[in-house]
């Protein structure tokens, strides 16, 4: 499911609330890991536009955003993108302060 290669940054273990899916950074590219399609999202740097912390409740939001777990109900991560069909995937990572920081220190 992973990519071979890359130093591993940060690292979000699988809880109940992200429906104990993976996210990890890796110096050359995000992945995220979406066990309800079996399938891992990779998000290379030169596709990575911004990201984002949503508190809930979510009353509006993007229609066009994938959202891997719940996180419609905990305060979660919002990625945007420059490819594929969804342009902005949600997700909720243990410690969402801490994924967007190492997500911004990994985009510069």
């Amino acid at each position: 499911m992973s990519e071979d290669g890359g130093c591993l940054l940060y690292q979000s273990k699988g809880a109940f609330k992200s429906l104990w899916n993976l996210y990890s950074i890796y110096d050359d590219r995000i992945e995220l890991e979406f066990k309800l399609f079996f399938t891992t999202i990779v998000i290379r740097r030169t596709d990575f536009v911004s990201i984002d912390i949503f508190r809930p409740p979510v009353i509006r939001t993007s229609w066009g955003a994938l959202k891997l777990d719940f996180a419609d109900l905990f305060t979660h991560v919002g990625i945007t993108r420059n490819c594929g069909y969804f342009k902005e995937i949600r997700f909720t990572p243990e410690d969402p302060y801490a994924f967007k920081e190492a997500v911004s220190k990994w985009a510069h």
